[in-house]
């Protein structure tokens, strides 16, 4: 029997010429002005070629896969608007190496006021410039990161919504289904000070992450409630700033047969408590004094 999927190879071959992204282009930002579709005649006079035949030749290796012929025109499929998203987001084009700011907080490992982001390797890390301690990482499109003004909270916000969708099982990169187990292993991408992770990895891509199980709860109802009650409003608090989400001290061991693991997170007089199974999911939660 075929394979229905399409071959990924044929179906990079079919976007790379410049008049057919420059096609992608054109019909993303008709759709961005309220344009569902375009006629034949007004894509190719966007895209300016003359060549009637060059044009439909062109156009007919977008169709099926990338864009979608109507009775109103030519729109972008759901895989040509991902395309032209990461056209967007300088992933084919543009390199931000080096791109280096002060970010706000403390290191949990030595508690100085000496944070670092940097943007290497197609991510954003950051570091403590006085331990060399990494607090956090994750993998970041280069556009925005020469473009906003407010990058490390547009990347904090980015960063929560992959670990959110990680923790619900779905990847946050094609949708597919992920897979979670608990792992003690410390690969060289880890992040966080914790003797635990989950490792979630994509059953159909090239998604997979080590993350610690305090960052995969911070929008827990009984997390959030928990700061609520003290005055605090948890999703301020940037996650590298969540000392009891990364470090160690913070994350136990109750019990080995089955693996039973216990987050503390203190604030004032009280302690939120949450217990996990092997797979990482919250099966218990306890206020104590």
């Amino acid at each position: 029997m075929d394979d229905a999927r399409p071959d990924p190879a044929d179906a990079l071959a079919a976007i790379g010429n410049e008049r057919r992204v420059s096609m992608i282009y054109e019909l993303q930002q008709a759709f961005r002005e309220g344009e569902h579709a375009l006629s034949y005649a007004e894509l190719k006079r966007r895209v300016g070629v003359r060549d009637s035949g060059n044009f439909n030749y062109h156009l007919q290796r977008l169709v099926g896969q990338y864009v979608r012929k109507t009775a109103d025109g030519y729109t972008l499929t759901y895989a040509g608007r991902k395309v032209a998203s990461a056209l967007t987001a300088g992933i084919f084009t543009e390199q931000a190496d080096g791109t280096t700011l002060s970010a706000p907080g403390t290191c949990y490992n030595c508690h100085a006021e000496s944070l670092i982001a940097r943007y290497e390797d197609e991510r954003i890390c950051i570091s403590c410039a006085d331990c060399g301690e990494e607090l956090l990482h994750n993998p970041f499109p280069p556009a925005p990161t020469t473009r906003r003004d407010d990058l490390l909270s547009a990347f904090d916000a980015w960063t929560r919504r992959w670990n959110a969708l990680a923790f619900a099982r779905t990847c946050p990169e094609c949708g597919s289904q992920m897979d979670g187990e608990l792992t003690d292993a410390n690969p060289s991408l880890s992040i966080g000070d914790v003797p635990y992770r989950l490792r979630v990895t994509c059953r159909e891509c090239w998604a997979m992450s080590n993350l610690p199980l305090g960052l995969l709860v911070r929008d827990h109802p009984q997390v959030v409630g928990f700061h609520a009650s003290h005055g605090v409003d948890i999703a301020s608090i940037p996650s590298w700033n969540l000392d009891w989400a990364l470090h160690h001290e913070y994350l136990g061991v109750v019990s080995d047969k089955p693996l039973r693991l216990r987050l503390r997170i203190p604030l004032e007089n009280e302690e939120l408590q949450l217990t996990f199974d092997d797979e990482g999911t919250v099966v218990s939660t306890e206020v104590t004094r």
